[in-house]
């Protein structure tokens, strides 16, 4: 009998939906690219959900984002789903996310729109509710996505983050999205 237990936890699992923390990945320009999706108890996929995108600094990680910047909770008890993507490592051998910088040539914001395009296709997202939020790296990718993915990105919110000079000089959101800008009297950076 013990042995028909972990078949019958697997299969129960793979049809459930609450409450789950998810690993996972999708190729985009030819490199695998990691991802942590929470998704709430209430989730059935019956009614679509919002979508908020959480990313992590420079030098940090989706795991890390989803305890530092942790929205688990939020999520149980507003109902949408929660995704910490992962960014690439840089020329300089930190993880990171391609704002303009110069630091690497990966397309983070068609990484990110095939994120959210992928996880339209296995969820019910509710498209005119996807929401970007990130610490400091993962703020300035957040008001990227701003200007270059306005058609997807409803909203941004970016903690010690901002733009840098080029992405405000190039901006060119197709339509406007709300941003909010968090950043501490006492933080240096």
């Amino acid at each position: 009998m013990n042995k028909l237990y972990p078949v019958f936890f697997l299969f129960y699992s793979m049809i459930s939906f609450g409450q789950q923390t998810i690993n996972e990945s999708i190729i985009h320009d030819g490199i695998e690219r990691d991802y942590i999706l929470y998704v709430p108890e209430t989730y059935d996929g019956s009614n679509s959900f919002p979508l908020v995108l959480n990313f992590h600094g420079y030098t940090s990680t989706a795991q890390q984002q989803m305890f530092y910047g942790d929205f688990r909770a939020i999520a149980d008890t507003a109902n949408f789903l929660l995704v910490h993507p992962q960014g690439t490592i840089d020329f300089a051998g930190q993880p990171h996310w391609n704002v303009g910088w110069g630091t690497s040539n990966v397309d983070d914001v068609g990484f990110t729109s095939a994120l959210i395009d992928s996880l339209a296709t296995n969820y019910a997202v509710d498209l005119d509710r996807i929401y970007s939020t990130g610490m400091s790296n993962g703020g300035f990718m957040s008001f990227l996505l701003a200007c270059q993915l306005s058609d997807k990105v409803a909203a941004v919110a970016s903690v010690t983050g901002s733009m840098t000079s080029s992405m405000l000089a190039e901006c060119q959101a197709n339509a406007p999205v709300p941003a909010m800008q968090i950043h501490g009297t006492a933080d240096g950076v």
